[in-house]
């Protein structure tokens, strides 16, 4: 596989991560973030943070699921889908919990959709870049 193959599939991964995450919370999850966390969230966020965060996710994503589901020369969709939703109940959870354990007041409504959600995103951006992949074969 060429590096040009893996960068296009990043790249698609950072497209479908971006869009799932605008239609998320500009849309269906938006009530439930700021009238739960309205108390602790800054009036105008910072860009830079959640670009970090896209960049770093996408590419841990495609190194630690997608990638690895190739066998033999071949994208095994379901794999990667298995293995995002792993990474994603992983990193998403791992945030949830300790901002549940740690931060006064943080909601476990919260804790449990945004898990929810990150867990499948992330498996749905993963299957975004094995169907790139399937299809660059």
């Amino acid at each position: 596989m060429s590096k040009v193959t893996v960068l296009i599939t990043y790249i698609i991964m950072l497209i479908a991560f971006g869009l799932l995450d605008s239609v998320w919370l500009g849309a269906v999850a938006n009530q439930w973030y700021f009238g739960s966390l309205s108390g602790v969230l800054r009036e105008q966020f910072i860009t830079w943070p959640w670009l970090v965060f896209y960049l770093a996710y996408c590419a841990a994503a495609l190194y630690l699921a997608v990638l690895p589901s190739i066998t033999n020369g071949k994208v095994q969709v379901s794999q990667a889908l298995l293995k995002g939703a792993i990474v994603g109940a992983t990193a998403y959870g791992t945030y949830n919990l300790t901002n549940y354990s740690i931060v006064a007041d943080w909601p476990l409504n919260i804790t449990l959709i945004d898990w929810a959600w990150g867990t499948s995103a992330t498996a749905l951006v993963c299957l975004s870049g094995a169907l790139t992949l399937k299809l660059r074969q």
